[in-house]
């Protein structure tokens, strides 16, 4: 059925990409930080200010099980925080905070792991490819500054940012 068809991959005809993301907070004077990248604006979410991400490769899931959909996504949410940010990220500090599924009507779906794992050490340096800017924010900045429309963000990184407001450290955030 060609419905049903379309319901399951969305209106571009294309399957569903596995994708995951890394939430890297750190305490800071002022309270808790997050790290936020701007993306290029001629790729997908371009412009936008997101975490560091990425779809899941093969490589990804090279010796997990079939159906290791989480384990492949951790490995996408630390390889992707080296690419993009040249962080080196702890695996075994990598904390599941959400799962988005966009709806179906989506022109493309990424099923997305969210992470949220203390920001390691290290200096954040960026291809100025991929990634044309990077901030450490603290979450009611990034969300001011989202509504005085300075900054764009997706849907799932605003309500992120929405709950990481709560937290005033890093280890709230991580027990939320």
């Amino acid at each position: 059925n060609r419905t049903v068809a379309w319901l399951a991959q969305g209106p571009s005809g294309k399957p569903p990409v596995a994708a995951a993301t890394v939430i890297l907070v750190r305490d800071d004077a002022a309270g808790l930080e997050t790290l936020m990248l701007r993306r290029n604006s001629k790729i997908a979410f371009g412009g936008m200010w997101v975490f560091p991400g990425g779809r899941v490769d093969e490589a990804d899931r090279a010796g997990l099980a079939a159906d290791d959909e989480q384990g492949a996504a951790r490995r996408t949410a630390v390889r992707e925080a080296a690419e993009e940010a040249s962080l080196a990220v702890e695996p075994a500090g990598l904390v599941a905070f959400s799962h988005w599924t966009p709806p179906a009507i989506a022109p493309v779906r990424f099923f997305t792991w969210f992470f949220i794992a203390p920001a390691p050490a290290g200096r954040v340096a960026i291809d100025q490819g991929e990634i044309h800017e990077h901030a450490w924010m603290r979450p009611e900045e990034a969300l001011r500054r989202r509504d005085a429309l300075e900054i764009e963000l997706a849907p799932p990184t605003f309500v992120t940012l929405v709950e990481l407001a709560r937290s005033d450290t890093v280890e709230r955030a991580l027990a939320a």
